[in-house]
C-alpha cells in the first residue's frame, strides 16, 4: 500500500484510499472472527505507534495469560494462496501475521518469527528435484 498523505489519519481508508479500505475490511473481518470464537481483542485502528509498527489487533484466547499481536493482510485469493513480502515481514513488530479473505471466509496465520526463519532458509538454499525442475533450467550430461 502506498500512502496518499503524509499526515496521520484516523482510518486506513483516508491514508491509503482503495487499498486502505481493503485493509480495513480485512481487520474488521478478523475482529468478527475473534468475537465469534469468544476471544478477547483490541483493534488498534487509530493507534499511530502500533499501526506504524505493523500491529493491527491484539488478541487473546480466554485461557491464555497474555495478549498476542497481529498484522492483518487481506491478500488471500479465492484459492487460498497468499504472498509474503519481505518489507513488512521483517519490518513489522507483531507476533503473528493473519492473511484473510473476507469474501470466502478463509484465513491462515503464522508466527512472524517462524516465517522469517523459513523465508531466509528457503531463499538462501533452493533444492531443485530432478523430476520437478522448472522449464527454464537446462540439463545436459557430458560424456567426455
Amino acid at each position: 500500500m502506498s500512502r496518499k498523505t503524509s499526515e496521520w489519519t484516523e482510518t486506513l481508508d483516508e491514508a491509503f484510499g482503495e487499498s486502505g479500505t481493503k485493509g480495513r475490511l480485512g481487520e474488521e473481518f478478523l475482529c468478527k472472527v475473534f468475537e465469534s470464537w469468544g476471544w478477547e481483542y483490541i483493534w488498534h485502528q487509530d493507534d499511530k505507534k502500533l499501526q506504524m509498527s505493523g500491529i493491527d489487533i491484539s488478541f487473546k484466547k480466554p485461557e491464555w495469560r497474555k495478549f498476542y499481536t497481529c498484522d492483518v493482510k487481506n491478500n488471500m485469493d479465492d484459492f487460498g494462496s497468499i504472498y509474503v513480502h519481505e518489507n513488512w515481514l521483517f519490518s513489522g513488530k507483531s507476533d503473528r501475521i493473519f492473511h484473510v479473505n473476507p469474501e470466502t471466509g478463509w484465513m491462515c496465520w503464522y508466527s512472524r518469527e517462524d516465517m522469517q526463519d523459513w523465508y531466509l532458509a528457503e531463499n538462501k538454499y533452493i533444492k531443485l528435484v530432478a523430476s520437478k525442475r522448472p522449464r527454464f533450467v537446462t540439463s545436459r550430461k557430458y560424456n567426455g
